[in-house]
């Protein structure tokens, strides 16, 4: 049985809070209200939502208010954010864009747009975690082969293979200490946005993800059917990095020198190359912008006022990207495109 996703309505208005939430029971969603910034922080103390909507301009503590305390807690950092207003002018838009907001729904709410608009954001978080776990778990499977038996100098070239994966590989020793690093581990690490090397150390800024991230890797050197995944916000507010430390003790008589873990960039993950696309699907230039644009989760009016075009344009662009994609729901094509190579990390 698939568990309903949980989404979190802030709302001073009363009767559209009431409104907002049973559309969105009706969708299917469990559903969390609060009348104002204080009780939404109050019920963030309890609960984690799966996306939040938010109107901006409420009594005391505001949208703006709620997305920054939201975006500082490091376990509610990734969580989607969407603004609810009536404030409807382009730089009102771009202000709640660059505050770090996800989208952008303007009043009297077009209930059809919102259903839409949650489902997609919902999907879009789930598909870059899918497809980053799954994508390192790949590259997990082909160094572990390496790994197995190797010292650390053995495996300096093959952590290195890794970078066409944009996947970090960090090595680490017994007391935590990094040993090796490919250039992805050193590009995400450099940028010092939640996750970085201390002394040395691979660490957060979160302390309680810390204290995940060691316990892991002292089980890795112990046990061979070790999973664990450490989840680091970005202080940035941006999506966060994922660890993975799978388990490398592969014999009860055979101790690993060193154990690898896998850093993924969730945001990077996302991004596919346009030149790829024009090759895989012969795109035209205007077809991959739109490709792209879909795939950073924009709505069709949002590409159409991009690229100053008209709607009807946008959808004939979208109906090509069907045909030559073999999908017909924008939710495929989506899927499609972010399963084709990632761009290089030089790029």
């Amino acid at each position: 049985m698939t568990t309903k996703k949980t989404i979190l309505c802030v709302e001073d208005e009363d009767d559209l809070r009431g409104d907002i939430a049973e559309e969105l029971e009706a969708a299917n969603y469990r559903v969390l209200q609060a009348a104002n910034g204080s009780e939404a922080l109050s019920l963030l103390e309890k609960h984690r939502p799966d996306l939040v909507l938010c109107d901006i301009t409420m009594p005391g503590l505001g949208g703006y208010d709620v997305l920054k305390a939201l975006r500082e807690q490091g376990t509610m950092a990734d969580v989607p954010f969407i603004f609810l207003t009536a404030l409807a002018e382009r730089n009102d838009v771009l202000t709640g864009k660059q505050a770090g907001a996800d989208d952008y729904l303007v009043k009297p709410i077009d209930y059809e747009i919102l259903l839409a608009t949650v489902a997609a954001r919902l999907d879009q978080v789930a598909r870059v975690q899918t497809s980053a776990v799954h994508r390192a778990e790949e590259s997990w499977q082909e160094i572990l082969k390496s790994s197995k038996g190797r010292t650390v100098d053995a495996l300096y070239k093959a952590t290195f293979a890794f970078d066409r994966f944009l996947v970090g590989v960090v090595i680490v020793d017994e007391a935590g200490t990094v040993r090796v690093m490919n250039k992805e581990a050193q590009r995400i690490l450099a940028e010092e946005d939640g996750l970085s090397v201390t002394q040395g150390v691979l660490k957060g800024t979160a302390v309680k993800q810390n204290g995940k991230l060691y316990s892991a890797i002292e089980k890795a050197f112990e046990e061979e059917a070790l999973d664990e995944i450490v989840s680091f916000p970005r202080n940035s507010g941006g999506r966060p990095y994922l660890v993975l430390i799978p388990g490398q003790r592969f014999s009860v008589e055979e101790r690993p020198e060193a154990v690898v873990l896998l850093v993924i960039d969730t945001e990077q993950r996302a991004k596919v190359s346009g030149d790829t696309l024009v090759r895989l699907y012969n795109l035209t230039p205007s077809e991959t912008r739109v490709a792209l644009m879909l795939i950073d989760g924009k709505r069709l009016d949002q590409i159409a006022e991009e690229l100053e075009v008209a709607q009807t344009t946008v959808v004939f662009h979208l109906k090509n990207l069907f045909r030559k994609t073999d999908t017909n729901r924008q939710a495929d094509l989506v899927r499609v495109l972010l399963s084709v190579p990632l761009r290089s990390a030089g790029t």
